[in-house]
């Protein structure tokens, strides 16, 4: 079998949240990170008019391949009681036991079937997710202890 390529660095730490305009001013206003983007989700559509269920914020700009396809390394802020995904996916903790949501890591794009490959041999279960307006794909899954975590990579697609 073919090792993966090592990981790259962190790409976001996922917290949910309660209050997500108070959260975003904290980690804005005292944190010194910057507004990225801001999605509605309340159902599988997004809301262009509708109240922020979830928020992206710029941590630092990262030279990878992820970085460069407009995915910084991020703080993201999921309203765990409002947003879609949160409530019908894999992704996230129960919120009673913790507010991390999920640790995201960054993987060369290159790699990603490797990874794939040695996780299913290793009998775990994954998720797949694609990012278009991120340039990224991403596979989620569980460590032992069932921490969410994401690989997550650089793809290019298509106008």
């Amino acid at each position: 079998m073919r090792k993966p390529a090592p990981i790259t660095g962190v790409s976001e730490v996922v917290l949910s949240v309660a209050d997500l305009p108070k959260m975003r001013a904290f980690y804005t206003q005292i944190m010194g990170f910057h507004l990225h983007s801001e999605v509605s989700m309340e159902t599988t559509v997004a809301d262009p008019d509708g109240e922020p269920t979830i928020t992206f914020l710029t941590i630092c700009n990262t030279d990878t391949p992820l970085g460069r396809g407009g995915h910084p390394q991020m703080l993201v802020l999921i309203d765990y009681r409002r947003h879609i995904h949160a409530k019908h996916r894999i992704v996230g903790h129960d919120v009673r036991r913790s507010t991390l949501n999920h640790l995201a890591f960054e993987i060369p794009s290159e790699s990603f079937d490797d990874h794939v490959t040695l996780l299913k041999e290793m009998k775990i279960d994954l998720t797949f997710s694609d990012f278009p307006a991120f340039n990224a794909r991403a596979m989620f899954f569980k460590d032992p202890e069932r921490n969410v975590l994401e690989l997550i990579c650089h793809q290019t697609y298509d106008a």
